[in-house]
């Protein structure tokens, strides 16, 4: 009976570990909840300490992300430690790209809107894929 019971907890176990869906480093419901008003906040960041330029910058993410924060270091939250955070100039407009460690999108978000502007659902790979134009307007945002 015991060794009936545990060839079968084993199968079970085999089972759920081939059918589970491959949502590995993919943020939970609740995780992206939080993910998303940090990333608001950090994109907004990085979109002012774009104001002004007159040229794209040559720094590498990491770098601009650091120079965006110096006045707040928490808007780096350790959240993001977890996964990529990539940074695109759109002149003069800031968008900020998050992705997990193994290249699918999270999320992306416009510095200059109020409100996250994309959460990415379904396997997306990570690029950028708003276009921000003139007064803000953000194509390919989800629907508010």
């Amino acid at each position: 009976m015991k060794r009936h019971f545990f060839f079968i907890l084993a199968a079970l176990l085999l089972l759920n570990a081939c059918c589970t869906p491959g949502n590995k480093g993919l943020p939970g419901d609740e995780e992206r909840g939080r993910l998303s008003t940090k990333m608001v906040n950090l994109s907004a960041a990085v979109d002012a300490s774009f104001s002004g330029l007159a040229a794209p910058p040559q720094e590498s993410d990491a770098v601009l992300l650091q120079q965006a924060t110096q006045h707040d270091p928490r808007l780096l939250a350790a959240e993001f430690s977890s996964y990529q955070l990539k940074v695109q100039y759109q002149n003069p407009y800031a968008v900020v790209l998050l992705c997990t460690q193994d290249g699918r999108a999270i999320m992306e978000d416009a510095g200059c809107s109020a409100r996250l502007d994309r959460q990415v659902r379904s396997e997306a790979p990570c690029q950028f894929t708003l276009r921000v134009l003139q007064g803000c307007q953000v194509q390919g945002a989800d629907a508010p």
